[in-house]
């Protein structure tokens, strides 16, 4: 039991740090208004919409994207509190000796992720899909 305890919380905090990496990326973030501008675009393209008509399909998605993006930002500090108070309970039954073997686990499963997101993936000797044994690919 504790052990899917650790791995759900591992899980969580590697979810929640490659979320908040996706944020910090420059130049990455999509706004409201380019949102907005890329549907109003892509419908007046496809419908032959008038100016006019443009302009109020503009405007009635960027009512909607600046919508989401508030209730976004609303469920990402709620979450973000959620996991600060869990990993605080969590700190509190750990030994020091198991709190030091949690935050190594951390540690490597955060760089495991980072490996992968970058194409760094590890294959221990093991066959990728579609190789034959004896083959080299």
């Amino acid at each position: 039991m504790k052990k899917i305890l650790l791995v759900a919380v591992i899980f969580s905090f590697v979810a929640i740090d490659a979320m908040a990496q996706r944020a910090e990326r420059p130049g990455r973030k999509i706004t409201p208004e380019k949102i907005a501008e890329r549907a109003a675009e892509r419908m007046a393209n496809r419908l032959n919409l008038s100016e006019e008509q443009k302009e109020e399909v503009y405007t009635l998605h960027l009512e909607r994207a600046v919508q989401n993006a508030e209730e976004m930002k609303a469920r990402r500090e709620k979450m973000q509190a959620e996991h600060q108070a869990m990993q605080e309970k969590l700190e509190a039954i750990l030994t020091p000796e198991q709190k030091i073997q949690w935050e190594k686990n951390k540690t490597e499963a955060r760089q495991k992720f980072r490996d992968a997101r970058d194409g760094k993936r590890k294959f221990n000797g093991e066959r990728r899909r579609g190789q034959r044994p004896g083959r080299g690919a």
